[in-house]
């Protein structure tokens, strides 16, 4: 499953002026097939929104050679033929929506330490999200890089970095074990996501220089 997994997963902000999706456009135009996956999460939208949204993202995803997952939203993942569903630590189990859903390829989980990976994998995750890496304002206190490395040690999925990602901390992150990283701000928050994405990738490449 991890060689199918993106590198860099970008998580929505449906709080941006121009919506959730223009600034997802921009950055994935040109970007090289598989190695980004998108994830639509939209706390408070409605269903309508979310499938409206998902459709939207569904077709630059597609058209860009990238995952798209939806945020707790089984059903609007099977509308939007999304690749799978992503889950907050709250809510439902990984093994739940397995079995209720077999058809989706990928089911993530949001963790915040070592043990929550544990109980992700042994669950049947696919992949995992930790946080907050690196100072997020709202998100408690950051692991750090030794903090990330202790936590992943022993478990088997692949896991992300999330919380305060820069491509300046890449290298540093992939030595410590992450398979990748999860952001949203570096990407919403800049004035040419398109560039920034881009980075990230030059710094991936530079680390990982096996993928293309």
């Amino acid at each position: 499953m991890s060689d199918s997994l993106p590198r860099i997963w970008i998580i929505t902000d449906p709080d941006h002026p121009d919506g959730p999706v223009a600034p997802l456009r921009e950055a994935l135009e040109g970007c090289p097939e598989g190695l980004v996956g998108v994830q639509l999460r939209a706390p408070g939208a409605s269903g309508r929104e979310l499938t409206r949204w998902g459709r939207e993202l569904r077709a630059i995803t597609e058209r860009a050679g990238c995952a798209l997952t939806i945020n707790r939203r089984a059903d609007v993942a099977k509308i939007v033929s999304a690749d799978g569903v992503h889950l907050p630590e709250r809510g439902l189990r990984p093994s739940v929506l397995r079995a209720h859903w077999p058809e989706l390829g990928m089911i993530g989980a949001s963790r915040h330490d070592g043990d929550g990976l544990c109980e992700a994998e042994r669950d049947g995750a696919h992949y995992a999200f930790l946080s907050p890496v690196f100072e997020v304002p709202g998100k408690g206190g950051p692991i750090g890089i030794e903090g990330l490395r202790a936590a992943i040690d022993d478990v088997g999925i692949p896991t992300y970095a999330l919380g305060g990602i820069t491509a300046e901390a890449l290298r540093q992150l992939l030595d410590a074990g992450a398979h990748g990283v999860a952001i949203r701000r570096a990407i919403y928050g800049s004035a040419e996501p398109r560039e920034t994405l881009r980075r990230l990738l030059r710094e991936l490449d530079k680390h990982l220089p096996r993928v293309e």
